[in-house]
């Protein structure tokens, strides 16, 4: 229950951050919302290693960030395309591994939200949990690069569920 208790207060700190409200009252609802979040997702036992939490939090700022860059690049990508009708539009579909058959479906889902939540990229299916599709504006440019941002999405993604 500590645990528990201790991930709803980075989550408490979270919410203050992301609604830019710093008081008692933000803290309660951050702290409360935080502690039902915990609750209901705590589907297994895990433990909390206060170690490698910094390097966790680290990963999440380092994917945030690359995650907002992705889509930003990727906005301007599809804004230019829309704007400029002479700019080769080469759509297909992409087949993207996840992961480690070993590994669980979580990162697989999340890997598959950043792939989504880009412009001009959406995973349109998955094979089992090994493989993902997935529906690109331009296939070519895509398929250059699919394999290091999944790789590197796949590391970071593990190094914030502490399973580095």
């Amino acid at each position: 229950m500590l645990e528990a208790i201790v991930l709803a207060i980075v989550l408490a700190i979270a919410w203050m951050i992301i609604t830019a409200n710093v008081s008692l009252g933000s803290f309660v609802v951050g702290s409360v919302l935080g502690l039902a979040i915990v609750l209901l997702l705590k589907s297994q036992e895990t433990k909390l290693n206060v170690r490698k939490l910094p390097d966790q939090l680290w990963a999440l700022v380092i994917y945030s960030v690359t995650l907002a860059r992705d889509i930003w690049l990727s906005s301007v990508d599809v804004a230019k395309r829309v704007l400029n009708p002479d700019l080769p539009m080469k759509p297909g579909i992409l087949r993207v591994p996840t992961q480690d058959p070993n590994e669980s479906e979580v990162v697989a889902a999340f890997s598959a939200h950043g792939i989504t939540i880009t412009p001009g990229e959406l995973v349109v299916d998955f094979d089992g949990k090994n493989v993902m599709y997935v529906h690109c504006l331009d296939v070519e440019a895509s398929s250059q690069s699919a394999h290091n941002a999944q790789t590197k999405r796949l590391k970071l993604l593990n190094r914030i569920l502490g399973r580095d």
